[in-house]
């Protein structure tokens, strides 16, 4: 295998503009941790009564999991039904982040599907420790290991019901399971999980500080993401060649 190599001066300049990039992506992948962090602290905080917005006070209301939302019950068969455009599956949804990688479509061989609306939570039981969870901003079809989480508008908001489900003793709660090598959660638990609840105004000044945060870290996300291309588009010219340093 031959190597394109320039001078060993060129090749300290080049690996230098590399080795900049690389710093710039230690910074970003540091500052992305620790906004986490603080959204995570905030969470705690604001998701549990410990902190409160100015303007609003009175004591929280406990109610059981079950009594604010509910699982959607609707089913469809793609085969009877014909092709759903827009279907998620496991696989769709993002590890922790609340966000999408992606969408499928039924096919003719497709299984039994739930159906969702828009502002329904998806939350994957089938292992909750993987946390993969949605705010459903269309409508669509599911695979069966999600819960479309229906939440009771007297009670809370569709947003705040989002960020209880991102809590860690939710996943907790969640991933008291059932079944050993494929573990699913079970409803009969996580529907006396105790929440605490705000008024419904409250509750939405809360889920509006903490999108706001989600909204921060996918920008920040989305420019180390845009870095690590330019890189990788960096080291494909210079590493060969194509474009030399001044």
């Amino acid at each position: 295998m031959t190597v394109p190599l320039p001078t060993v001066v060129e090749q300290r300049a080049i690996a230098v503009a590399l080795s900049d990039v690389d710093a710039l992506l230690g910074k970003l992948d540091a500052f992305i941790a620790k906004k986490r962090d603080l959204k995570q602290a905030a969470m705690q905080q604001l998701l549990t009564g410990q902190t409160r917005l100015p303007g609003f006070s009175g004591e929280w209301e406990v109610k059981r999991f079950g009594e604010v939302a509910v699982p959607r019950k609707d089913r469809i068969d793609p085969r009877k039904a014909g092709v759903q455009e827009f279907c998620i599956e496991l696989e769709h949804i993002e590890q922790g982040t609340g966000c999408l990688a992606g969408s499928g479509s039924t096919g003719e061989e497709s299984s039994l599907k739930s159906v969702f609306h828009a502002e329904d939570v998806l939350f994957g039981k089938l292992r909750a420790y993987l946390r993969k969870y949605w705010l459903a901003d269309r409508s669509g079809v599911c695979s069966t290991e999600i819960w479309a989480l229906v939440a009771n508008r007297d009670l809370v908001a569709p947003v705040f019901l989002f960020q209880v489900v991102t809590l860690a003793p939710f996943i907790e709660a969640a991933s008291t399971a059932y079944g050993t090598h494929m573990p699913r959660s079970d409803w009969n638990v996580v529907k006396n999980y105790e929440v605490a609840i705000p008024k419904l105004e409250e509750q939405t000044a809360i889920a509006t500080i903490l999108s706001d945060m989600d909204s921060e870290l996918s920008a920040l996300e989305a420019r180390r993401d845009k870095t690590r291309a330019l890189k990788q588009g960096m080291m494909q010219e210079l590493l060969t060649g194509r474009i030399r340093l001044v």
